[in-house]
């Protein structure tokens, strides 16, 4: 059923006067775009619009679409947006909804466990390893620090509180950017070779900064070791992190393309929400499941990401800000051409006090804009 053939239709539907920047990301065609979203600028808002638009112009079904955000807090937000949106818009029936009618919204964690728990077993892994809370993984990790053979010359100076802390803070690190220990290390000491044959000085000592690296190097591959140890008592206790479970959901969309042929099948429109705040392994998850090297092989996926590099705020876990400004490469329209990008530069949700003294500030690199 056709609703709407004119963007401003949406506006009418939803009682919002949507700017013309708004509305051309809401009716944006059916192929992969990025919408850069300026603080207060409304995507939430215009998300949900652009749902009632493609539902309402007969292009998908409600249940086809799939939205993916960080927190629950904010999957919660962006379904309940959608899901009145519709209903104020009169697309479906406020008490016609159900489960197979619906959009799914989730966080990108979540989505992943979904994936391991239903096609796993592709790669030989059981979907139902325990969730490990933050308590849970200090143990576990202590435990391997504590049992360690050594001989340890870096982090025996440190407590083993510190130690089980800076294992935990490089695991987290290698599983957001899939780069397994053993690479970690190859890479160190080839490193700590080249600090071995850098200029020496007037003593035919190493400069102090270069002490001081090859240190910091010598650490890591002893913590590397440490990191392994822990991988490997996760496997046997069946326990799992939210970042391990995002590695091998990678894993699962690279290695078996049934999986992201199901998954375009399934969502003819997939909604990133926050895209900025993505990591290396989230991307690559994204990129495997809804993009490809030809059409047939899902060059050209209905991908929307919604972000800005300016906003991001994960970058302590792995997060990359330039993800957002790579995904027009990354996620190309059916013929080969970047995904089209759009803007949403009007902060509406600022007093005006706010708002003139940002344009103030913001004047010297709105003229260099110009000038470029």
């Amino acid at each position: 059923m056709t609703l709407f053939t004119d963007p401003t239709q949406v506006s009418d539907a939803l009682g919002i006067p949507f700017s013309g920047q708004q509305l051309g990301a809401i009716a944006a065609p059916l192929e992969p775009g990025v919408i850069i979203a300026g603080a207060g600028s409304g995507k939430t808002t215009v998300m949900a619009a652009r749902v009632v638009w493609l539902v309402g112009t007969g292009q998908v079904r409600p249940e086809q679409v799939l939205g993916l955000t960080f927190t629950r807090k904010a999957a919660a937000e962006l379904s309940t947006r959608v899901r009145e949106a519709l209903a104020r818009a009169g697309v479906v029936d406020s008490d016609g909804f159900d489960d197979a009618g619906e959009q799914l919204v989730m966080t990108y964690d979540a989505f992943a466990a979904r994936l391991v728990a239903d096609h796993g077993l592709r790669i030989g892994v059981e979907g139902d390893a325990r969730m490990l809370t933050g308590a849970a993984r200090f143990r576990i990790a202590s435990r391997v620090v504590a049992a360690a053979p050594g001989p340890f010359h870096q982090v025996a100076r440190l407590r083993p509180d510190s130690v089980t802390d800076k294992v935990l803070a490089l695991d987290g690190d290698l599983s957001s950017h899939l780069v397994p220990a053993e690479d970690v290390v190859a890479h160190t000491e080839e490193f700590l070779r080249d600090v071995e044959q850098s200029p020496r000085n007037r003593t035919q000592d190493l400069y102090a900064s270069m002490k001081r690296a090859a240190a910091s190097a010598a650490e890591r591959v002893e913590l590397a070791g440490l990191v392994e140890g822990y991988q490997r008592l996760k496997r046997e206790l069946g326990a799992v992190e939210f970042a391990d479970q995002m590695g091998v959901a990678a894993e699962l969309a690279r290695r078996v393309p049934a999986v992201s042929a199901l998954l375009r099948e399934q969502f003819a429109v997939v909604l990133l929400d926050e895209y900025q705040d993505t990591s290396s392994a989230q991307a690559q998850l994204l990129k495997a499941l809804f993009s490809g090297d030809t059409p047939d092989q899902g060059r050209g996926h209905p991908v929307t990401a919604v972000g800005d590099p300016c906003q991001a705020i994960y970058g302590w876990r792995g997060a990359a800000a330039a993800n957002i400004i790579t995904f027009a490469a990354e996620f190309p329209r059916a013929d080969g051409s970047p995904a089209t990008p759009y803007a949403l530069t009007v902060n509406r949700r600022s007093g005006q006090q706010v708002l003139d003294a940002a344009n103030v500030l913001s004047a010297p690199l709105r003229a260099d804009e110009e000038l470029q």
